[in-house]
């Protein structure tokens, strides 16, 4: 019997001793990301004139870029944290959210005057925003794992970074409603560094939390 084989065997095998994953991580992401919106609400104000920016195409593009990741990863999670469940055409299409921002920044680069590119991609405290960002995914970030527990993860690595991920997908999400910088130069290089944070400690969490 091959080693995948025999996991899935125990897998199915193991008493459930609480929800199913499907359910644990609903109900953990639920609540990491409450924690996450009352950490935001303390650590930074709303958009001035926020029902005004959210009617401008740059400003719609941030949304729909961390929409499409947030419902990607966390359809990547629910299959890690199964398994047996196949997942890598899952992780595959998150190659569309890179794409589009590499297709936005084209058409900006192609807008602005080079003269501007700098000051687009600096932004108002690019530092504040990867910081804020990765403090706001920690809540989320520490939930799922504790949703992923309820599952038998294989590759608990990949599961962390899952979530990760995920956590940093939803905390950008939520902290559209403060950023001021609605240049795809500033989202492709701050947004994506902020999650890949939150994805690398995700993936060091990961077998140390997740271990059978």
């Amino acid at each position: 019997m091959k080693t995948d084989d025999l996991i899935r065997a125990l897998a199915a095998d193991r008493e459930p001793s609480g929800p199913k994953p499907g359910v644990a991580l609903t109900l953990a992401g639920a609540a990491g990301l409450i924690l996450s919106a009352l950490l935001f609400m303390w650590l930074v104000p709303l958009r001035p004139h926020l029902g005004e920016v959210m009617r401008t195409f740059p400003f719609m593009l941030k949304p729909i870029e961390m929409g499409l990741l947030v419902i990607v990863s966390a359809v990547a999670v629910l299959r890690l944290a199964q398994p047996g469940a196949p997942y890598a055409r899952t992780l595959s299409m998150l190659a569309a959210v890179p794409a589009i921002m590499i297709a936005a920044v084209a058409v900006e680069l192609m807008q602005v005057p080079r003269a501007e590119w700098m000051v687009r991609l600096a932004g108002v405290h690019w530092y504040l925003c990867v910081l804020n960002m990765v403090l706001l995914s920690l809540p989320i970030l520490g939930a799922l794992l504790i949703g992923l527990r309820f599952g038998a993860p294989t590759q608990p690595a990949l599961a962390g970074a899952g979530a990760g991920l995920l956590a940093g997908a939803l905390a950008a999400s939520l902290y559209i409603a403060h950023c001021p910088d609605d240049s795809q130069l500033f989202v492709a290089a701050w947004f994506t560094l902020a999650i890949a944070i939150s994805t690398g400690i995700g993936a060091m969490a990961g077998p140390r939390l997740l271990r059978w």
